[in-house]
């Protein structure tokens, strides 16, 4: 890795960057057990991701339909 970068050397982008509004992230205040949140970074230790990163990704498994709840499973 070098020391200094010229900079000078860069150039503009020549358009805006994009931005997808639905891709955003918003900040969220929410309480959660101090367990639950414990083995939440527990986990995400172990997999190498931060843990606000994991809950993220529990909560888009879940409202999407690919993580299921197996107690709410009905039994015929």
């Amino acid at each position: 890795m070098k020391k200094e970068y010229d900079l000078k050397s860069l150039k503009r982008r020549s358009s805006k960057a994009k931005v997808y509004p639905e891709a955003s992230k918003i900040a969220l205040n929410i309480r959660l057990d101090a367990m639950i949140v414990a083995d939440l970074r527990d986990e995400a230790d172990r997999l190498g991701i931060p843990y606000q990163t994991l809950i993220n990704s529990v909560l888009h498994r879940f409202v999407t339909g690919q993580l299921i709840d197996s107690s709410s499973k009905k039994t015929g």
